[in-house]
């Protein structure tokens, strides 16, 4: 094989893996990602935890090793301690009310339910407590990759994007809220960040859609977490 044929097949593999490609991705993209939030303010969403619609007014609950870090065997009750934290996190931001209905071993148990704050920004996904906001907007196209999916086979295009944020509420700019849930600032000052959708490859030109940046659940911090970072930031 002469270095011209060489070069032809490196042009072809550079190719493949840029994605220099005619298919619409930035419209398609923006048009999965405003058809599956409809509203303009569910592309981002903070889990507080498992309560359903049903099960308000909450009572909080203790389970043993919830202060222990977290572990296979501690889990459950870690992710406990946390939802509860959650809750007085967004009661202090008028989220919930907050009623002291006593004890448990020393420990205090709160009643709580949404107020009309909650209820505007309150998701049901996953049967449980998120708060949504924001919609996604596709800036541009950055590259394509393909590789073959591991489970299944077949291929997998990753489409890498830039992307802003717009219709964020005054809530989530305060520093605590976005830091909780580990949020870039540049997500709430609409600076452009870099994501990535995947599509799986059909054949014939055709792609379908796995998923991308719009509509992702966080989990947050737990609040030990957030007193060592404002330590090392006072040390």
């Amino acid at each position: 094989m002469n270095k011209r044929w060489v070069m032809a097949l490196l042009s072809l593999m550079v190719l493949g893996l840029t994605g220099c490609d005619s298919y619409p991705y930035k419209t398609d993209i923006q048009e999965i990602y405003d058809r599956n939030n409809k509203s303009g303010n569910k592309a981002i969403c903070m889990m507080v935890g498992d309560i359903k619609r049903t099960m308000y007014p909450y009572t909080t609950y203790h389970m043993e090793g919830e202060d222990l870090p977290f572990s296979e065997k501690t889990q459950i009750s870690f992710h406990n301690r946390v939802k509860n934290e959650n809750l007085h996190f967004f009661t202090e931001r008028g989220f919930f009310t907050e009623e002291w209905v006593g004890e448990t071993d020393g420990k205090p148990l709160y009643r709580y339910d949404l107020t009309d704050l909650g209820r505007q920004y309150v998701d049901w996904a996953l049967g449980e407590t998120n708060f949504c906001f924001g919609r996604i907007v596709v800036d541009s196209i950055k590259r394509t990759k393909d590789g073959i999916n591991g489970i299944g086979g077949g291929t997998i295009r990753d489409v890498y994007i830039t992307y802003h944020v717009e219709n964020i509420p005054d809530w989530v700019k305060e520093p605590a809220v976005y830091q909780r849930y580990r949020y870039s600032e540049k997500l709430i000052t609409g600076e452009k960040l870099s994501g990535m959708h995947s599509y799986r490859v059909l054949g014939n030109g055709k792609l379908k859609s796995i998923g991308g940046v719009n509509g992702r659940y966080r989990w947050a911090s737990p609040n030990d977490d957030e007193d060592e970072k404002a330590q090392q930031s006072v040390d």
